[in-house]
């Protein structure tokens, strides 16, 4: 029988422990973050008055906070009144953020099918 060394074999096993974990690796936060982050966004301005829908494409923004998608929103309210010659004010909540490509699609074709429905003119702004 072999006579157990605890301080050798707690050595060992200690390093067996640090040398497994490096080479395991630990999830990246930056990668975790990158995939939890990313999403699909597309906006809308729905204007009574004229009976007109001025909507974007959906977009896939790399990192897609609140602050960020509201930020996006006044952009594109900006580019609608320069564009068409309209004033809508630039801190409205005129973006809408989805976690997948699939769900923002359908989302948009849903609203545009809704207001064709309605006698809508789409207006499909471009590139903002």
């Amino acid at each position: 029988m072999i006579p157990l060394h605890p301080d050798r074999w707690t050595v060992t096993v200690m390093m067996a422990c640090i040398i497994g974990s490096i080479l395991m690796g630990h999830p990246s936060p930056a990668r975790a973050q990158e995939e939890q982050a990313a999403q699909s966004v597309w906006c809308s301005i729905t204007d009574g008055n004229s009976g007109q829908l001025f909507i974007s494409d959906p977009m896939r923004l790399p990192q897609a906070s609140r602050m960020r998608v509201f930020a996006y929103g006044g952009r594109f309210a900006r580019t609608v009144n320069m564009r068409y010659g309209v004033h809508y004010a630039l801190e409205g909540n005129y973006c809408f953020a989805f976690p997948s490509p699939r769900r923002a699609a359908i989302a948009h074709a849903d609203l545009i099918a809704r207001m064709a429905d309605r006698n809508f003119q789409i207006v499909t702004v471009g590139i903002f």
